[in-house]
């Protein structure tokens, strides 16, 4: 089941992201690393549908890049596209103070 998010940028559009089936292996490499509680905790909530706050979007796009260089360092293939594209995603809603509502499937 993937996550769909979304956050109001304007006054009737939205924008738009998903965390994919194919993406969830990725993160739960990562799952309860102390370097990771934001992607934990969203790991644990996937299926909450929660809600995010503005500061904790941008703490998961920081932690994003910190696990891109992690896996980097470590020469290990992982999806680029799709961590780069939550990456935007979560900076924007930070950037713009919107609240990431999701759904999942």
């Amino acid at each position: 089941m993937s996550l769909n998010m979304y956050y109001k940028s304007g006054m009737i559009r939205k924008t738009r992201c998903q965390i994919s089936d194919e993406l969830l292996p990725t993160f739960y490499q990562v799952h309860d690393n102390a370097n990771f509680p934001q992607l934990t905790w969203l790991i644990d909530h996937l299926y909450d549908n929660p809600q995010i706050q503005p500061e904790n979007a941008r703490a998961l796009a920081n932690e994003i890049v910190a696990f891109e260089k992690l896996i980097l360092s470590l020469h290990l293939p992982f999806p680029r596209l799709p961590l780069q594209k939550l990456h935007t995603f979560f900076i924007g809603a930070a950037t713009s103070q919107q609240i990431v509502y999701t759904s999942s499937d």
